[in-house]
């Protein structure tokens, strides 16, 4: 029973983290930064610090056992996993929730697996663990450009249908700009991988200070997710001043768009915090099996908010196939992924 409840709470966990995002397409009267620095903050400063004081007994005497070096090493992570999250609210902007955290979530498994591996053990490469890694790899870059090629023919389908109001040139150079963005941000979430990696220490003076094993992990969390808060605000105040909208927090009938932003931060945390949970319970499987099944569970709710959010209404058969073969490509990749984890 035990094992069942871990999966529910992973199965909860992606579902969650699938979601975060579709709030953002409701909040019709700010622009985009407004509503991205309410969810950063929330979700990446108010609800893991909360959580972190509730759940890490003699959290800062913990820190204070930890070198420097450790400290210093998952604050630049979290800093560069920052960089990415900005990339992701830009990215899902240009081109949508489905797509684009099908692409940026399957890039940051892949890159999150092999770059520990590539810094703390290049040697493991070369063997059957790192061959499943390098084809794991190879399995999600298919995948990836599959998803890729549906976008590109859903965009080319609305430039052929609606010429006079959407620009060739500018169509195309929205979707591929969107598709570099997300790729970007793929690659630089995987820092998160390697906070966790380089935090080691951070998690073992939490745990011989009585942190429950369900809750170490959010030691080092607090602390990367803190650092990438920072690349989030430094880009939401240069739109602010840009555009300046930081007067729409300001007009009347906004509490709802402040409670979207805030449903996001907590849709996104929320997910982050149960697959911890969930994978503790689910033993010795909670890393082979609980991964893929949290990634794969946020895709599929990431599209499926998609295509609430009316992303791929107009869509024709071939399209939706190139779109559901690239999905199903990818969570192949993360089944391998998985398995070379456990191996």
């Amino acid at each position: 029973m035990e094992f069942i409840g871990g999966v529910v709470t992973v199965v909860a966990a992606g579902i969650l983290q699938g979601a975060f995002a579709l709030p953002m397409k409701y909040a019709r009267s700010w622009n985009h930064e407004n509503i991205w620095l309410v969810f950063s903050f929330t979700g990446l400063i108010a609800a893991p610090w909360l959580l972190v004081s509730a759940t890490i007994p003699h959290l800062f005497e913990v820190y204070g056992l930890t070198s420097g070096t450790a400290i210093l090493s998952v604050l630049g992570f979290g800093a560069i996993w920052g960089i990415g999250a900005t990339l992701t609210g830009i990215g899902l902007q240009m081109l949508g929730v489905g797509l684009g955290l099908s692409i940026l979530i399957g890039l940051s498994a892949s890159v999150g697996s092999l770059i520990p591996i590539l810094v703390l053990s290049p040697a493991s490469l070369n063997t059957h663990q790192g061959h499943l890694f390098l084809t794991g790899s190879l399995v999600m870059l298919t995948g990836i450009a599959s998803t890729a090629r549906a976008g590109a023919m859903r965009d080319a389908a609305i430039r052929d249908s609606e010429p006079a109001i959407v620009p060739k040139s500018r169509l195309w150079n929205q979707f591929t700009k969107g598709l570099l963005v997300c790729v970007c941000s793929g690659v630089f979430s995987s820092a998160l991988n390697l906070s966790y990696a380089f935090g080691a220490e951070v998690i073992q003076h939490a745990r011989q200070l009585g942190a429950a094993e369900a809750w170490v992990g959010n030691a080092v969390a607090v602390l990367a997710t803190s650092a990438g808060f920072l690349a989030n605000a430094i880009y939401c105040g240069y739109r602010l001043r840009r555009n300046e909208s930081v007067q729409l927090y300001f007009q009347k009938s906004t509490s709802r768009n402040w409670g979207l932003g805030t449903a996001m931060g907590l849709l996104w945390f929320g997910g982050l915090s149960l697959y911890g949970v969930g994978a503790l319970k689910m033993g010795a499987l909670g890393t082979t099996l609980g991964w893929p099944l949290l990634m794969g569970t946020t895709i599929l709710v990431s599209n499926i908010s998609g295509a609430i959010g009316g992303e791929w209404k107009n869509s024709d058969r071939i399209v939706r196939s190139w779109l559901y073969s690239g999905m199903a490509i990818i969570l192949l990749a993360i089944c391998i992924l998985a398995m070379a984890q456990g191996s």
